[in-house]
Parts: structure tokens; sequence; C-alpha cells
């Protein structure tokens, strides 16, 4: 137990640190100011009524989109990837369906897998970091470990942008709200986000990428002007600086022309009582639409919730696929002497 009383006493003394720069921080009223000066314009959302919300869409759907991955069994190569993404409709098609909906499984174990990790390895061998093994097989499976991680989130993006534009020539959706940020679907979508972007312009459809934890610092390079503003932040992290800085229902209106990306057009929100600020990406073209759909966004995220949008949250629950659903579904379809083989981790077997 001595162990964990030091520990205590560690955490302490972080506590005491914490609160010591804390202490530092200009008050409230000066960050806003600087950020008003800087960045953008605070907005108040409104909530909107059922005729609002009609004339908004004018008879169109709403389409949320999520998508989940899941490991099954040990290290590489002894493992199983099983993807899951989901574009959910408000609206129901020709066919009387709703929802669009890809599953797939991934494994180095399976031959075309594996020959893809070694293809994609060798493209992008640049980006790989992996250190000189003196066994250069374990070298080789560290380097395929890495680019098979890559991959995973490659083809994760590519099926949620599949359903997205599939919904969007089903349902004609006048609002898609993709899970994250736009950054992470171009960097890994590639040509495939091109696509999507283009036929969300050419149907009317907006698009808009509701982030639930802002993870960058450009707020804090548009402040440094006036460095006093950011005393008493421990990294001035964008998740620091507007912590506690919107109201509840406000949201920090971004310039177009000083974009905080250059790709996108980005706001930063507080959709409910949770203090910590989300974010939102648009496409630059559609920027236009950000008061209204913010509005829009704000009317259907509940006031105690961790403000989320409600019909995405209910894409993601349906989207994901819990630890149990995956041991089922293997374990109902692999032979019990194959999973043992390849894909139990000796972790499992701990007594204790």
């Amino acid at each position: 137990m001595s162990g964990l009383f030091t520990l205590a006493e560690q955490l302490q003394g972080l506590n005491r640190t914490l609160d010591t720069r804390r202490q530092e921080l200009v008050p409230r009223s000066k960050l806003r100011a600087g950020l008003e000066t800087y960045v953008g314009e605070f907005r108040k959302a409104r909530r909107l009524d059922e005729t609002a919300t009609q004339r908004l869409f004018q008879g169109r759907s709403l389409v949320g989109v999520d998508g989940s991955v899941n490991q099954f069994g040990g290290n590489y190569p002894y493992t199983i990837q099983l993807f899951k993404a989901l574009a959910k409709s408000t609206q129901r098609d020709k066919h009387n369906e709703s929802d669009v909906e890809i599953v797939s499984l991934f494994s180095p174990l399976i031959g075309d897998d594996h020959r893809a990790v070694r293809r994609f390895m060798e493209e992008k061998r640049e980006e790989l970091r992996v250190a000189p093994q003196e066994d250069r097989e374990l070298e080789r499976d560290l380097a395929e470990s890495t680019a098979y991680g890559m991959l995973i989130e490659q083809r994760m993006v590519e099926m949620e942008i599949d359903v997205a534009m599939d919904a969007i020539r089903r349902f004609d959706p006048y609002l898609v709200m993709m899970d994250g940020g736009f950054s992470r679907l171009k960097g890994k979508g590639g040509e495939k986000w091109d696509e999507l972007a283009d036929l969300a312009e050419l149907k009317g459809t907006i698009l808009v990428g509701v982030i639930e934890e802002v993870g960058s610092y450009r707020l804090k390079s548009r402040l440094l002007p006036e460095e006093h503003l950011l005393e008493g932040f421990i990294r001035g992290h964008d998740r620091e600086i507007l912590f506690g800085t919107l109201d509840e229902g406000e949201w920090l209106k971004t310039s177009l022309e000083n974009p905080i990306k250059n790709d996108f057009y980005t706001v930063f929100t507080r959709l409910a009582d949770q203090p910590q600020a989300g974010a939102c990406d648009f496409l630059r073209s559609q920027a236009e639409h950000a008061d209204d759909i913010i509005d829009f966004l704000y009317t259907i995220t509940p006031h105690k919730s961790r403000g989320i949008p409600l019909w995405l949250d209910l894409v993601d629950a349906e989207a994901r696929l819990t630890k149990k659903q995956i041991d089922l579904i293997v374990r109902s379809n692999l032979d019990l002497a194959h999973i043992e083989t390849f894909l139990r981790p000796q972790r499992e077997r701990r007594d204790f």
C-alpha cells in the first residue's frame, strides 16, 4: 500500500502546481476581448421551433454518419479488425429504408489483406518510424504493424465517406453531420473526400463535421501578439483556452478571410451546459450556412449532455460494435482451435 500513498502525494503535488498556474489566468472578459480582436465574434445560437426547422429543411432530411472499428486478438499479425460504417437518415428512401451500412473484416492472417499491408508499407515507407533491429524479420513486422495501423485508419475513413455519399444519393438530405473534423477525412480519404465534397455541393447538401473535443493550438497562435492573455495556461491548447470561455449556446464565429484552417471553415461551439467547447467544420463554399446550422445543432443538443447533437449520438450508438458483440460473433464463427492458436492473447489467461 505504500506505493499508493506515494502516488497520492505525487498527485497532490501536481494539483498544487496546476492551482498555482491557474491563479495566473487573466480575467475571462479580457480573454474574450482578445479572441474577438484576433479570431472572430461571439454569437448566441437560438433554439428553433418546429416551423423554423421545417422552413430550414424544406422537406429534406437529416443524415448522421459515424463508424467504429474493433480489434479481436493480440499483437500483429495475430489480429482481426472489424469495421462498421453507418449513415442514418430521418426520412426513408423509395425502398422504405433509412440506413446505409457497410461492414468489413480485415486481418493480416488473410493472404490478400497481408499483401495489402505490404503494399501500403512500401507506399508509406517515408512516413514509417521504426527503430533498426538486430532481427530483420522483427524489424519488418514492426514496420508492417505501423503500416497496418495507418491502413486501418484509412479504411475506416473511406467507409464513412462511402456511406455518406450513398446517403446523399439515396435520401437527398439538406444536412449531413459527420462525426469528427474534416482534416481527418481529407487527410485519410484523399480523392474519396474530394468526391464527397463535390457531390455535396452538386446536390445542395450541407456537410458539417461535429468535433467533440478540439485538438489544436490554433487560438494560441492567434493570441501571441498579446502573450499576457496566455499566462496561466499549462500548454495553451485550444481546449484550455475555450474551457468555460463560451456561454451555453454561444459560438465563436471565425473570419472566413483569415480562417482557422486553410482548407475548411471552422467555428467553435458550446452546445450544452458542459463547459468544454467543441467545434464544427464546414466546406468553405458553404460557410454562409453556418449561422443556420449552428442554430439547428443547438436545437437538437440536449441541455444536460456533453454537447453532441442527439441524432449524431444515436448514430454513434448504433454504429458502435461492443466488445461483447465482437467476442460473440468471432467465437461463434471461428473454430476454438484457431482462436487459441492465433488470436487469444496470453494476458487473457491471467489468474489475477
